[in-house]
């Protein structure tokens, strides 16, 4: 496959260049501001990994599935403003002979040039947050919400949601999977592979890692326990009350807990430098004690609807605790002197 073709496939995928200048694609994903008390899990996994199988068996489960690659097509299919709108900014020779996108014509305009590429996104960006507002909205009031997206890692967008699942299987199963189900020869599928996050970086970024190198009926009895997790979460958020015992499962990387607490964290603060500090030692399964400080005392009670609404409802005082039985976290919130 032609190099521009490849780097477009990968562009092409709908997910921006972020604030911090992360590589991404033609239309944005939304990020998700945690105000509302509805389930917003993210999931993602390198390609050939099986999240589409993760999707499809959460979707049984009765979650709502926002698909941000399908969205970024369906926006610009054929007959859409989307579509006659990048035809009239780029010209009809990104269009192909049915009149449909040309996607490797596009990126051949749009790769390497700042201003097209932003263009590009201007036209994108807004259909994909109206389209998925509108499947949110649509879903039923007890829905969780389920966004499945490919480049969430690469983007930044793991500390916009409650929770992220990450699919994970080794490169030579995937090498395989890919060759099997998708033609590909073992070369393409080593360059589709190596043009996302490492497999390090999306662990890190996971909350939960579902292996995925055996069988679908293993990985449908991994996410049909997972579930219980997701249901208990949900019921607890929307209550109001934090998790108690028994507690279910263990975070998928335990040394990575802290990092990934403090970038929700920072998120629902609206603050990248906001001061997050652990409180004491916290293995996996133990409780996850860290100290949030601000700047005011309205500043502190600001946050308060806040954190319930992104997963640590009240607990005591100007203490907060986490909604998610499978992460024990205590988060105090405290005014700097």
């Amino acid at each position: 496959m032609p190099l521009l073709r490849k780097s477009f496939e990968y562009f092409s995928s709908i997910y921006p260049y972020n604030a911090g200048g992360a590589r991404g694609g033609c239309c944005a994903a939304v990020p998700l501001r945690l105000t509302v008390r509805v389930l917003k899990i993210g999931l993602t996994g390198g390609i050939g990994a099986g999240k589409s199988a993760v999707a499809a068996r959460l979707a049984a489960h009765g979650a709502v599935v926002v698909d941000a690659d399908r969205l970024a097509r369906e926006v610009v299919a054929p007959g859409t403003d989307g579509l006659r709108e990048i035809e009239a900014a780029f010209g009809p020779d990104v269009l192909d002979a049915q009149g449909a996108l040309d996607r490797p014509a596009l990126g051949a305009r749009v790769f390497g040039d700042d201003a097209a590429r932003r263009r590009l996104e201007g036209i994108i960006h807004p259909r994909v947050r109206a389209r998925t507002a509108e499947l949110v909205a649509a879903a039923p009031p007890d829905a969780i919400v389920v966004n499945d997206v490919p480049l969430l890692v690469e983007t930044g967008l793991a500390p916009t949601y409650h929770l992220v699942i990450v699919v994970d299987a080794p490169e030579p199963t995937r090498v395989d999977r890919l060759a099997r189900t998708r033609g590909m020869a073992a070369p393409e599928a080593l360059a589709r592979i190596r043009a996302q996050a490492t497999d390090a970086q999306r662990r890190a970024a996971a909350d939960v890692l579902l292996p995925n190198a055996g069988s679908i009926a293993d990985l449908d009895a991994r996410v049909d326990a997972l579930w219980e997790r997701l249901r208990r979460y949900d019921d607890n958020l929307r209550a109001g009350r934090p998790a108690g015992p028994p507690f279910v499962g263990v975070p998928a990387d335990a040394s990575g807990r802290f990092a990934r607490l403090a970038a929700r964290l920072r998120h629902v603060a609206g603050d990248p430098a906001a001061q997050v500090n652990r409180v004491g030692p916290a293995g996996a399964g133990a409780v996850l004690d860290v100290e949030l400080t601000v700047a005011r005392q309205p500043d502190a009670e600001r946050l308060g609807p806040l954190l319930a609404a992104a997963g640590f409802p009240p607990e005591a005082g100007d203490s907060y605790a986490s909604a998610d039985p499978g992460e024990p976290v205590r988060v105090r919130v405290r005014v700097a002197a």
